[in-house]
């Protein structure tokens, strides 16, 4: 499919370092999300974050241990951003 290089932090060996990389593009937010959802379901390395119902932080947790991300924070991050959406919602 359709790509976009862009600027992003990678962590290699603890060490943030700055570099371009090539991501996934989609005409949509909508088919983004299928597909990010299609990975999800079908990648067995992401087993962990799947079934945690509202426990965000164990769905984050469960993408980290997958290796979907390099930063070692991303799971309290991910988390984080989502407890204030879901503030934002009362």
């Amino acid at each position: 499919g359709d790509s976009s290089v862009s600027n992003t932090t990678e962590y290699v060996n603890g060490a943030a370092l700055g570099t371009r990389e090539r991501f996934r593009a989609y005409p949509d937010a909508a088919s983004a999300f299928q597909d990010y959802t299609r990975m999800l379901l079908e990648n067995p390395r992401y087993r962990g974050a799947l079934n945690t119902g509202n426990d965000v932080q164990a769905f984050a947790q469960g993408l980290a241990r997958g290796g979907y991300a390099t930063d070692p924070a991303y799971a309290s991050k991910l988390a984080q951003v989502a407890s204030r959406l879901q503030g934002s919602d009362k």
